[in-house]
């Protein structure tokens, strides 16, 4: 005899990369574990509850809740819930979502490895939100304890909703990223906001990452590649997420206990051109590195590094030993192969385009060189990512 599949609503929203990482890892837990019989349907996050389900027969809800009407529905129908999103904390709804204490941990260790003394954080300026909050709270309280420098856009969180960006913040914004010292690690509280700070960034010629490193929190691939340069990100472990909160609605039908919160840790950083540097208060030091990063698209040897200075390349490489830890010939590598990812993650430029695009001597080279030091071939790069 067949088992009757489980009806489940799946009221997470389809139109960002967050949301549809959350649906695979319901699917993939239903897959395993099923038969489910799960009803989706095309949706924004903000969006009211659908109609049909104050009248909807199922066995248990899956939702990200961000509403007191979306909140005040699911708790009326009666079935199992468990919520993603934690947007109405009074409600009450069973948890399963991200550790923001451990992202925030996560994102300051990973910008203190390169280097960085100065931290800034930016926030959004439109809708608050509560995950929103508890990301601005870990950061301030994680710098005050480690006596870092730092700073906070904006200063304070808006008394009301702002509904659109406005001349004026845009104003203060560029205000803001003009008078943080140089260099700063910025952490912000989405990729959404990363990529606009980038985009500000290069209206304001400001160079990224020798200047300002940028790291976004969620990995969501259409902001973080969209962007010039592409955006480092943390992964915050998305579809274990949406795994996990099938799990639990699983033991929810069944009248089985659960905790009513199960926070994930994130997976870690997933680095791109954004933070690709080393930061350093030596001009001298700031400057070879620019001029790497400058002429590395050309046949640059570590002579010609040395050359731009004025001294020897045994120097030069002693210079960087002991500022960066690398010598010139490794970080002139290290940039071209940072450009021949960017192309391969944002262009379809063929690989004989790219090798002379970021210096090489030709394919073949780019291909060992890429091999060699990447662990895959600039083809399965591509495809991977």
């Amino acid at each position: 005899m067949n088992k009757q599949p489980l009806r489940v609503a799946l009221l997470v929203e389809t139109s960002r990369g967050y949301g549809r990482k959350i649906i695979q890892g319901v699917f993939k837990y239903a897959s395993e574990h099923g038969p489910w019989s799960i009803r989706l349907e095309s949706r924004n996050l903000h969006e009211d509850p659908p109609e049909w389900l104050s009248h909807w027969d199922g066995d248990g809800i899956l939702v990200r809740c961000d509403t007191e009407r979306m909140a005040t529905a699911v708790l009326q129908s009666k079935c199992p819930v468990i919520d993603f999103r934690g947007g109405v904390p009074e409600a009450g709804l069973p948890l399963v979502g991200v550790d923001n204490e451990k992202i925030i941990q996560m994102a300051i260790k990973y910008f203190q490895h390169l280097g960085f003394q100065n931290f800034a954080y930016c926030d959004s300026v439109g809708h608050r939100r509560y995950w929103m909050d508890l990301r601005r709270q870990y950061f301030e309280a994680s710098m005050k304890q480690k006596k870092c420098w730092y700073d906070i856009f904006p200063k304070q969180i808006p008394s009301k909703k702002v509904s659109s960006w406005t001349k004026s913040m845009e104003e203060s914004l560029k205000a803001w990223l003009v008078m943080l010292p140089k260099p700063i690690a910025i952490l912000t509280c989405d990729d959404e906001q990363a990529h606009l700070i980038c985009d500000t960034l290069k209206v304001l010629n400001i160079d990224v990452p020798a200047d300002v490193a940028v790291l976004g929190i969620d990995n969501d691939e259409l902001f973080c590649k969209v962007s010039t340069p592409p955006i480092s990100s943390i992964d915050i472990n998305t579809i274990q997420i949406g795994y996990e909160g099938a799990a639990a609605l699983m033991k929810l039908i069944k009248g089985d206990p659960i905790a009513q919160k199960k926070l994930i840790a994130p997976r870690g950083v997933v680095t791109r051109q954004s933070t690709d540097t080393f930061a350093t208060d030596d001009v001298k030091v700031a400057g070879v590195l620019r001029y790497i990063k400058t002429h590395a698209s050309k046949p640059l040897t570590a002579n010609d590094v040395a050359k731009s200075i004025g001294v020897s390349r045994g120097t030069i490489d002693r210079y960087l030993l002991r500022a960066v830890g690398n010598t010139a010939s490794h970080l002139i590598l290290k940039e071209k192969l940072t450009q021949v990812k960017t192309y391969l993650n944002t262009t379809e430029l063929t690989l004989e385009k790219i090798a002379e695009k970021s210096g090489f001597a030709s394919v073949q080279n780019l291909v060992n060189v890429f091999r060699e030091k990447i662990g895959m071939t600039p083809g399965q790069y591509r495809k991977n990512c």
